[in-house]
């Protein structure tokens, strides 16, 4: 998550924004998450994309953006200078949810916007009753579980943990049965590092892999 002008390098675009899945404006007691599902380009502040005389003088480029509360969804473009055309036949479906809020909490709105993004597909189910409980259970509301997968070699599971927050993030990890003989830290590898004992610390903004070793 980036605040304009805040988190950017003095040349970053201000013209535009990419949105990976959801905006937030707020203050410190109620605010509006934006969640857009097919339109990942924003003006923030005013309609800045196409500026005049931008593509030949940096001058025209957008230095800062302000305080703001506008956004507006860039839905359709044509700015490329190359062979596109500048239209397209049918309809277009762009879909945006919003939601009011308190105050501002970036794990709610990715929790939100994953939610929208990637809806549960129900299915008739085979064989027994599934168990009701969860196979694995994080008690920080501000740790997302972004991966949960078999290993690649088929002996454990391995787990990404995000942490939706500025500051690190310490959570607990519960297991249904059958619970892993082993939790280590690993990485792209899937490879056990070094073990995990007790909660876990998910760096600030940051990415965890687990691997966690089935009996």
């Amino acid at each position: 998550m980036i605040r304009p002008d805040a988190d950017q390098i003095p040349s970053a675009c201000k013209n535009w924004f990419t949105v990976g899945r959801w905006a937030d404006v707020a203050n410190a007691d109620f605010g509006v998450t934006w969640v857009t599902l097919d339109a990942p380009l924003v003006q923030v502040g005013g309609l800045t994309a196409n500026l005049l005389n931008s593509q030949t003088n940096p001058e025209a480029w957008r230095k800062h953006v302000g305080p703001t509360q506008k956004l507006y969804s860039w839905a359709m473009n044509n700015h490329w200078g190359t062979n596109y055309r500048a239209y397209q036949e049918g309809p277009v479906i762009f879909r945006y949810v919003l939601r009011p809020h308190r105050g501002y909490d970036p794990a709610a709105a990715s929790r939100l916007a994953v939610a929208q993004s990637q809806p549960l597909v129900p299915v008739r189910a085979r064989g027994p009753r599934p168990a009701s409980t969860p196979r694995l259970a994080v008690d920080s509301p501000a740790v997302l579980v972004t991966g949960f997968k078999p290993s690649d070699d088929g002996r454990a599971l391995i787990v990404r943990l995000w942490a939706a927050s500025d500051r690190d993030v310490q959570t607990r990890l519960a297991w249904s049965d059958p619970a892993p003989v082993r939790v280590s830290h690993s990485d792209t590898s899937e490879q056990p590092g070094a073990p995990l004992t007790g909660p876990v610390t998910v760096p600030a903004w940051g990415l965890l892999t687990l691997r966690a070793d089935l009996p």
